[in-house]
């Protein structure tokens, strides 16, 4: 099993890249607004009203991004979830597009695939 972590700098793209992964059989995941530092220091060099205003005017700057994590149990499925976020998101080695890595599973405790929660 794998642990997928996908961290978007753009918001619009996360609609498109669940439904792609409902498409390729990634059908769990958590989705969250985090906070990078590196963001979260550039509006704090400015002052408080320079720093709200940068916010309303280009929103594209906002401190926040969408982190996405799922688990993942077979790694094909995993190497075509790497893949979707490309084709969705961009080139992930380009500036402003974001991070995805994977870790490897030992001990995952309660999770289900939909097809053994159906069984039950």
């Amino acid at each position: 099993m794998y642990l997928l972590v996908i961290i978007l700098d753009k918001a619009k793209d996360m609609e498109n890249l669940l439904h792609k992964f409902h498409d390729i059989g990634v059908t769990g995941a958590t989705v969250f607004d985090s906070v990078g530092v590196g963001r979260n220091t550039l509006y704090s060099t400015d002052k408080p009203v320079i720093a709200s205003l940068k916010r309303i005017f280009d929103p594209e700057q906002r401190t926040y991004n969408h982190t996405l994590i799922s688990i993942i149990r077979e790694r094909e499925t995993v190497d075509n979830a790497l893949a979707a976020a490309q084709e969705v998101c961009g080139d992930f080695n380009q500036p402003d597009v974001g991070i995805m890595f994977t870790v490897k599973l030992e001990d995952v405790i309660g999770f289900k695939t939909t097809k053994e929660s159906d069984a039950e």
